[in-house]
């Protein structure tokens, strides 16, 4: 019995090559490396400014630790959490007007935005001081110096949470909400262009 070869007829207007992807896609390639140095910069704000909090933060801390000694790592978790919120008050002013370079007014949304985040910042980072505080108590005898290098791995801790909250969440705008919706429709176009012509050339792309 002789096997005759099966041929398949598809009709060329249904096929997707990388040529055929929307004409937004096409236009935002040569703005790629322009795209990665805006974020780099924004990372470079954001870092700036989280210095800036840090220096609020500590100081807060500080300032309480100098006026209220304690050993009580309940009541570090207090002057904590107040420290905390001083900076994040910083935090917000800056990082919506300058690193992410918001001008419409702050809505309500907006500030209930950064209210959770905020306090999900608190709350990790009052985790970490209770997991590290409790363990640095034997080896330093400083209240200050011990109080001060829990605080710092908190906020090593926290750092990108709170990044990732104010980028994707809090300071989000119309137009980003849109690339965001544009990058899930474009994702299957291209999965769909490189599935095809593993089909059509019988290998991967990348060979």
């Amino acid at each position: 019995m002789i096997k005759t070869p099966v041929t398949y007829t598809v009709a060329t207007s249904e096929i997707y090559t990388p040529t055929q992807l929307p004409q937004n896609e096409q236009d935002t390639r040569p703005h790629q490396f322009r795209d990665r140095l805006h974020l780099l910069r924004q990372l470079i704000r954001f870092g700036l400014v989280g210095g800036m909090n840090t220096l609020i933060d500590l100081l807060a801390l500080n300032g309480l630790l100098f006026l209220f000694p304690t050993t009580s790592t309940p009541m570090l978790l207090a002057y904590n959490s107040l420290a905390y919120s001083l900076g994040a008050v910083n935090s917000f002013l800056l990082n919506k007007y300058w690193t992410f370079r918001q001008r419409q007014r702050t809505t309500g949304g907006e500030v209930v935005r950064f209210v959770i985040t905020t306090l999900l910042g608190i709350g990790g980072s009052n985790v970490i001081i209770w997991l590290v505080s409790n363990a640095l108590r034997p080896l330093l005898v400083n209240t200050t110096l011990w109080a001060n290098a829990s605080k710092v791995l908190a906020i090593f801790g926290t750092v990108l949470v709170s990044y990732l909250g104010m980028r994707f969440w809090v300071f989000i705008n119309k137009s980003q909400k849109e690339k965001v919706m544009y990058n899930m429709y474009v994702f299957p176009m291209k999965i769909q262009c490189a599935w095809l012509k593993i089909r059509q050339t019988g290998k991967s792309p990348q060979q």
